[in-house]
């Protein structure tokens, strides 16, 4: 298992200690934004609602990248996305950065998370990955294949196609710190900030997601 990470955001949210980014904002409205948990994954609204609706899943435990998790950990995510959008009528893209702190990239958060967000039209690995990308058949074909890389980005577009690119490849092409959200903002002309630390006031799509969905359950 991996160490404890000093200052995880994510751990620090779990703990509700008030040093975490959550606690500052929403301290005052909101005590928690976990809108379901399993014994192993907790899925949050994400802070900076791109599009309303837009959630993580992270695995409870602390580890660096979901490639890291075991893979009877990575069966279970499939499952706890299915159950998380259930009904939800949107396409829905989905992406990690995973990254090691080692390596110093991704957005600086090295607790695993994946980004689970709808999308209003088609958007495609082309758009996503434009440059250097594998495909895999699955998610957890594609964490398999980024064991051993130290920084990788994993992504499925809104058609249900999965690809991937290396610690190499995103040097190679200047892939950058929160790629994925550039990339949306650009994409579909959104008037928002691209980087998540932009929004320092609690959003109204982030307090209607969590209000919408049933209290967490343990299962």
């Amino acid at each position: 298992m991996t160490p404890l990470q000093t200052n995880c955001e994510f751990c620090d949210e779990f703990e509700n200690k008030t040093t975490s980014r959550f606690a500052a904002i929403y301290g005052g409205r909101l005590r928690s934004r976990i809108v379901l948990e399993t014994d192993g994954f907790v899925a949050l609204p994400t802070i900076g609602q791109l599009f309303s609706g837009s959630m993580l899943i992270l695995p409870r435990r602390h580890t660096e990248r979901f490639s890291d998790l075991s893979r009877f950990e990575i069966g279970r995510f499939d499952s706890f996305a299915r159950r998380l959008f259930d009904g939800v009528g949107s396409d829905h893209v989905l992406f990690e950065h995973g990254a090691r702190c080692v390596s110093r990239g991704g957005c600086g958060i090295y607790h695993a998370h994946v980004h689970c967000i709808p999308v209003p039209s088609e958007l495609l690995l082309n758009d996503m990955l434009p440059f250097g990308r594998q495909a895999h058949d699955s998610l957890s074909d594609a964490w398999k294949a980024n064991r051993n890389t130290d920084e990788y980005i994993v992504a499925r577009d809104s058609a249900g196609r999965v690809a991937s690119i290396d610690e190499d490849v995103i040097r190679l092409h200047g892939y950058g710190s929160q790629h994925m959200r550039r990339v949306l903002v650009s994409h579909f002309s959104l008037p928002k900030p691209w980087d998540w630390r932009d929004y320092e006031e609690p959003e109204r799509d982030l307090i209607a997601a969590v209000a919408a969905r049933t209290p967490s359950h343990v299962f």
